[in-house]
């Protein structure tokens, strides 16, 4: 199974891409991208179509993602972060401090269905009591494809109440009210520290907490 860690969008209240954001010496990527190896994952990219992820030693799948974040706004879609392979694939957020557990789950996990990876409760204010994703494996990729590209078209007609990001996808996929947060089945709870990073402020947060 190919290992995809999505860097791709635009986020403007990072100076640099936060996927690189250094933490405890090593950046988010490149602990992901070891993490995985240490796990035996052999398949393993990103997806972005900025090359200073070249520097990251795996292949970079050059991944036309237009979505640009600009902290009160954003242009394009987000769900452009799936760069589309014919194939089973694991797509890993390139924004995340997996701990050794968290990688170690997703690796192990046997299913032959699409399974969500998250925590079970919001770690922070941005996520308004949700869960937090960490990682999708898709082996139904068929369906999955469809269901990015039928979000992006109800985005388009005016029918979410936000930009649609994995979490309308998955309500839609599992036929729910893309509107309503809830978790149903095909989702696996990860409550053990791993978290994303999503302002420059909860990086010096997280930053912090791992250093006591």
């Amino acid at each position: 199974m190919k290992y995809i860690i999505m860097c791709g969008g635009e986020y403007k209240i990072f100076q640099t891409p936060k996927h690189l954001s250094v933490i405890n010496g090593e950046r988010l990527v490149d602990r992901t991208i070891r993490l995985l190896k240490e796990n035996g994952v052999k398949e393993i990219y990103i997806s972005s179509n900025n090359p200073i992820f070249d520097t990251c030693g795996v292949p970079r799948l050059e991944h036309n993602n237009t979505y640009v974040n600009n902290g009160k706004s954003n242009t394009g879609y987000w769900l452009d972060a799936f760069y589309k392979v014919n194939e089973p694939v694991c797509y890993i957020w390139g924004d995340v401090y997996f701990t050794d557990n968290a990688i170690k789950t997703i690796v192990n996990y046997k299913t032959n269905k699409n399974i969500f990876f998250g925590t079970s409760d919001a770690l922070n204010e941005y996520h308004n009591n949700w869960g937090e994703p960490f990682a999708y494996i898709v082996n139904d990729y068929i369906s999955f494809y469809k269901g990015i590209d039928d979000v992006k078209k109800l985005k388009d007609e005016g029918k979410c109440i936000r930009e649609p990001v994995v979490w309308e996808l998955y309500r839609y996929l599992h036929g729910l009210d893309i509107n309503v947060q809830r978790i149903t089945t095909d989702y696996v709870c990860i409550d053990d520290g791993t978290m994303d990073v999503d302002s420059p402020k909860e990086l010096e947060e997280l930053k912090s907490k791992l250093e006591k």
